[in-house]
C-alpha cells in the first residue's frame, strides 16, 4: 500500500513538473514573439507597411533624400581630404626632423672618428715609450744583476 502511495506521488510530481516545463516554453516563446515585433516595429516593419507604400515615395522626397546624402558624403570627404593634408604635413616635418638628426649622427660619427684617429696616435706614441723603457730597464736590471753577483763573489771569495 505504501508504495502504491510513493508510486502515485511520484507520477503526480513528474506530471506536474512537466507542466510547469510547458508553461515556461511556451511563456518563453510568446515573450520572444512580442521582442522580435518590437524590433521590427523599431525598424520600421509593421504589417501595414507595405511596398505600395514604399512605392508611393514621390520622386521630390526620393530626390530630397539623394541630396541629403551627397550633402553628407561631401561633409565626410571634406573631413577625410583635411586629416589626409594634416597627416602629410606631419609626415614632411617628421622627415624634415629625422633629416637633421641624421645629419647630426653623421657629425658625431665624424667627431668619434677623429677623437679614435687622435687616441690611436696618442697611444701608439705612448707604446714606443713604454716599450723603449721596458727595454732600458731590463738592460739596466740585467747590468746592476751581473755587477751585484760580481761583488758578492768577491767579497765572499777575494782574489789572492
Amino acid at each position: 500500500m505504501l508504495a502504491a502511495l510513493q508510486s502515485a506521488t511520484s507520477a503526480a510530481l513528474y506530471t506536474s513538473s512537466h507542466l510547469w516545463t510547458s508553461i515556461a516554453l511556451f511563456v518563453g516563446a510568446l515573450g520572444t514573439v512580442v521582442a522580435l515585433r518590437g524590433i521590427f516595429a523599431q525598424l520600421g516593419f509593421t504589417r501595414s507597411q507595405s511596398i505600395t507604400k514604399i512605392a508611393e515615395k514621390t520622386l521630390e522626397v526620393r530626390l530630397e533624400e539623394l541630396s541629403k546624402s551627397m550633402r553628407d558624403s561631401a561633409r565626410l570627404v571634406e573631413q577625410v581630404s583635411a586629416e589626409l593634408d594634416a597627416r602629410a604635413v606631419l609626415a614632411k616635418k617628421l622627415k624634415e626632423e629625422a633629416d637633421a638628426a641624421e645629419v647630426l649622427a653623421g657629425i658625431h660619427k665624424e667627431q668619434v672618428e677623429a677623437i679614435r684617429r687622435l687616441m690611436d696616435a696618442e697611444l701608439e706614441g705612448t707604446e714606443r715609450h713604454i716599450r723603449r723603457d721596458s727595454i732600458l730597464i731590463g738592460i739596466g736590471s740585467f747590468i746592476a744583476g751581473g755587477a751585484v753577483s760580481l761583488v758578492i763573489t768577491l767579497l765572499v771569495h777575494p782574489l789572492h
